[in-house]
């Protein structure tokens, strides 16, 4: 009876110091740890922590040495980080005041590239076609100018042409290029791109005839044209053959 009851009492405390460890250890996945998804990343790659058996109360506080080249973006007990330089970071975090715990975030110099996030790619060097079309709608109370406009360089097949127009109330045209928007990671260029740019008027009214000036803004070159409304057909006197380059150059109503 005697050894059974130090033997209890000896698993008790087995028991309680386990317990501890649970609550303040510093073992892998054990409570009061701080862990994170990846101890070596790339610059701006997204990492995530977490400190382990904290709760949705606790107020934590996070700290990061050396600090300034981080982003850091906190939700209970868990954060999400990134690093803009390469090198050794120690983040912090402590509970309600308690002794922080601590982990250690290695950097390496190569620069992270997130498969989902898109880059503006610009068109240098690239030109492209407008294909003119003319929209009446059945009723005969409004019509309008449309463009199809289309690279002649290949991007990505799932990229964007970006671009903005603007029709002011004297039928002025004009249209600017900006670039193309794509997978930042998309290194085959498969398709050239096209999208549709309608000049609706401001007014449910005919496009009356007459002579409306067309500007385009490509790669830092402004090309100045102009489009003639005729009764049964819409002419664009546009010199380019290189550039931007519009064609047909004329359409029926």
């Amino acid at each position: 009876m005697k050894y059974s009851i130090y033997g209890f009492f000896t698993f008790l405390l087995v028991v309680f110091v386990i317990s501890a460890c649970n609550k303040y250890g510093n073992l892998t996945g054990l409570n009061g740890q701080l862990v994170a998804t990846s101890y070596n990343v790339k610059i701006d790659q997204p990492d995530s922590l977490e400190l382990v058996g904290a709760k949705v109360s606790d107020s934590l506080k996070w700290s990061i040495v050396p600090s300034g080249y981080d982003t850091l973006i906190t939700r209970n007990n868990t954060a999400q980080i990134e690093f803009t330089k390469a090198g050794s970071y120690t983040v912090k975090v402590s509970d309600n005041g308690a002794i922080p715990a601590t982990t250690t975030i290695t950097v390496n110099s190569a620069v992270y590239v997130n498969p989902n996030k898109s880059a503006l790619v610009p068109l240098t060097g690239d030109q492209i076609t407008l294909t003119p079309n003319y929209f009446k709608n059945k009723a005969g109370d409004t019509s309008y100018i449309y463009f199809i406009a289309k690279t002649t360089d290949y991007y990505c097949a799932s990229g964007r042409l970006v671009f903005s127009y603007y029709l002011d109330v004297y039928n002025n045209f004009t249209l600017s290029f900006t670039g193309v928007q794509q997978l930042a990671n998309c290194n085959t260029n498969t398709a050239a791109l096209s999208a549709g740019i309608n000049f609706n008027q401001h007014a449910l009214v005919p496009l009356a005839n007459g002579t409306y000036p067309l500007t385009v803004n490509l790669n830092g070159t402004t090309y100045i044209g102009n489009i003639v409304v005729a009764s049964t057909t819409i002419s664009f006197d546009w010199k380019y053959t290189s550039g931007v380059m519009i064609s047909p150059q004329q359409i029926s109503k």
